[in-house]
């Protein structure tokens, strides 16, 4: 699968051609918790990718934040939390479906239930992690996920 999303950053390409992985981390929407606090963590979930930012780069993983919103929505919050990393507006659900990934309601809309899914290079799915129940371990999960698929990897080659 490849694919070119808007993200805050402008037209992004996914999975990064630049990047051994790329690693989307799927939100509801950032301050949901506030309207309805079963779906809280957004911001807890991205911010923990922001602050693990050194592991992703030496596993070269590229991080991508996504939720079913425009870009123009998602701009002022990576901002203002300093994310350090693009959000990928999926406002009509495309790439989130075509990752499989699970969806929730939130009043009358369908939005991203918390999620992350790991592409390798040639944007095939490795890896869907779904739920994550603490939004604060969201970037350590996935980092843990990643190292198993490169020691799989290795053993794989050690065995050829």
């Amino acid at each position: 699968m490849h694919f070119t999303a808007e993200s805050t950053d402008g037209p992004i390409a996914v999975p990064s051609p630049d990047h051994e992985w790329t690693a989307l981390f799927f939100i509801t929407e950032p301050g949901i918790g506030e309207i309805l606090p079963e779906l809280a963590g957004c911001t807890t979930g991205l911010c923990s990718v922001r602050d693990d930012a050194a592991r992703f780069a030496r596993a070269g993983v590229r991080a991508l934040g996504v939720s079913a919103h425009a870009p123009g929505h998602l701009a002022d919050f990576a901002r203002t939390r300093d994310l350090g990393y693009p959000l990928i507006g999926d406002g009509d659900l495309t790439l989130g479906r075509t990752l499989g990934v699970p969806e929730v309601r939130a009043d009358d809309r369908t939005l991203f239930a918390r999620a992350a899914v790991v592409l390798d290079r040639t944007g095939e799915v490795r890896a869907l992690l779904h739920p994550v129940p603490e939004p604060e371990r969201h970037a350590a999960l996935v980092l843990e996920k990643i190292a198993q698929l490169k020691a799989a990897e290795t053993a794989e080659a050690d065995r050829d």
